[in-house]
């Protein structure tokens, strides 16, 4: 799949609101970006229910686990990581090389 580069003209203040959420969430604005318009368009979301979207949109913010949205969802946690990845959705997971050795 090849990418295409989209330019855009925001306020300021959307701007450094952008800066600031880039900045707690430790990513880019680009993928900020990125991630607002795959949430936008991605047609097949719009038939999960609102209970289920809520829970999409506070799984993305980091308010919720995986596992609490996996049960919001119907499915088990290897099933909802699966969907998540089908439809281009991050997944909110870290480590660090400590936890390497707790493994």
């Amino acid at each position: 799949m090849q990418s295409s580069t989209i330019h855009i003209k925001v306020r300021p203040e959307i701007a450094k609101g952008l800066k600031a959420l880039s900045l707690k969430r430790e990513t880019s604005v680009g993928e900020l970006v990125r991630q607002a318009v795959l949430s936008c368009y991605q047609l097949e979301l719009l038939s999960l229910n609102d209970f289920q979207k809520r829970a999409l949109e506070a799984y993305r913010g980091s308010y919720i686990s995986l596992g609490k949205l996996a049960e919001e969802m119907g499915m088990n946690v290897f099933a909802m990581r699966q969907w998540l990845f089908e439809h281009d959705i991050p997944q909110n997971t870290q480590f660090i090389d400590d936890d390497l050795k707790n493994a």
